[in-house]
């Protein structure tokens, strides 16, 4: 299987808006992860790029691209962070 990959500037609005609203998904799941551990900063952040990801992905327009890239690096950026966390605390047995 070949991998098609596309920058924002070539994806259209929809193509766009659907990654937006995965990564606000994940960060939204993140967030009750994080509830379930206590972690209120952590719930707090997830939230924050979970809300301003879906805020932004109605009305993209090409001169909002690199404000979208950089709350999607952002978002995909904590997501790595948190479970790289979780995963250094989980026992091995």
């Amino acid at each position: 299987m070949s991998e098609i990959t596309k920058s924002l500037g070539e994806m259209n609005l929809q193509e766009r808006a659907d990654l937006m609203a995965a990564v606000a998904d994940v960060l939204q799941a993140t967030a009750e992860e994080a509830e379930e551990d206590g972690d209120t900063l952590a719930v707090t952040n997830s939230l924050f790029l979970a809300c301003n990801l879906r805020g932004c992905s109605s009305d993209l327009g090409p001169n909002d691209l690199k404000a979208a890239e950089l709350l999607l690096e952002q978002g995909i950026t904590f997501i790595h962070l948190l479970n790289g966390r979780k995963k250094s605390r989980t026992p091995v047995h």
